[in-house]
């Protein structure tokens, strides 16, 4: 069946125009109220940042009540391996979208993506190759020494290496080279620089992680809190091996969000919150100078990174 044509008279076009004022705001591709997609971004970004902020918290808040009313065992005790590893791993999975939400806009997806990749591989590889004991030189594991995951991080590569390490190893290594990016002006400098400032992370986090709460172990007893030296020697060569593909992959386009101060400092400060709690208190003073070292430089260099940084939660 056909349909004529309506003729395109004078009144019908008035008629149309008038109609198109009916169209919901909603529909409306210039309505300036209309949410864009850089703001729904940033939307999410916001959700899962404080979503991070309340694991961290939730997580002190439940030793710090372990710590002052020890009979509160009494009662948690039954669940207690679930209020462990509910904030852990929601913690865990905040740290792993937070830079994807940071970086993404700006970078793009394609290579935002194959950034998230290869930092999840080499260091997923690395931890593999260590856990496994697969190549040794002296009788140490390469490339961080003998040690093996515990339960509390949950399901397994392999079984060795809890899914959650490999995209922490690519969430801070872009950040670190972030925060690097801001002071060191040539690309190896900032190379070195965000190396170092991924394991000034570890001088924090590893006494926390192995000898304030067990959720790694190491087969010897290492010189700091049960570390080994080897571990700061493989963090240094696995990070720098992760940047410089960040470099490579990411071209001229800058790495930068003013979040990026926040995302480091806490994962800095939680673990020191678990060995203050613990009273690993020598580990608080050494991770805490570690942590402000690279806020020190950033300081010393332009201390409107710093600045803007704080402004964020202002608004």
């Amino acid at each position: 069946m056909m349909v004529a044509a309506m003729p395109c008279t004078p009144g019908v076009v008035s008629a149309f125009a008038s109609h198109r004022l009916l169209i919901p705001r909603f529909m409306s591709t210039s309505d300036p109220s209309r949410p864009t997609l850089e703001g729904n971004y940033n939307l999410l970004f916001r959700f899962a940042f404080w979503l991070f902020v309340g694991a961290i918290s939730f997580s002190v808040a439940g030793m710090l009540l372990l710590r002052l009313v020890p009979s509160s065992m009494s009662i948690f005790g039954p669940i207690y391996t679930k209020l462990v590893k509910t904030p852990t791993w929601t913690f865990m999975t905040m740290l792993a979208i937070l830079p994807l939400l940071m970086y993404g806009p700006t970078l793009g997806w394609k290579r935002m993506s194959l950034m998230a990749l290869w930092g999840c591989f080499v260091g997923g590889a690395s931890e593999l190759i260590g856990t496994t004991g697969l190549f040794t030189v002296g009788g140490v594991p390469l490339p961080f020494g003998e040690y093996q995951y515990t339960q509390w991080l949950g399901p397994k590569i392999a079984g060795h290496v809890p899914y959650f390490i490999p995209p922490s190893w690519f969430a801070m290594s872009i950040v670190s080279l972030d925060l690097a990016r801001r002071i060191a002006d040539r690309r190896t400098a900032a190379l070195l620089l965000g190396t170092l400032f991924m394991v000034l992370w570890d001088v924090s986090l590893d006494p926390a992680m192995n000898r304030a709460f067990p959720f790694w172990e190491y087969g010897v007893d290492g010189f700091f809190f049960g570390m080994p030296l080897s571990n700061w020697a493989g963090w240094a060569l696995v990070t720098f091996v992760i940047v410089l593909g960040y470099e490579y992959i990411g071209g001229t386009l800058p790495i930068e969000n003013e979040w990026a101060p926040w995302v480091y400092v806490l994962n800095c400060i939680f673990p020191l919150f678990i060995c203050l709690l613990r009273d690993v208190y020598l580990a608080v003073l050494i991770g805490g100078l570690a942590t402000l070292l690279p806020f020190l430089l950033l300081w010393i260099y332009d201390p409107g990174h710093l600045k803007r940084a704080v402004s964020l939660l202002r608004t």
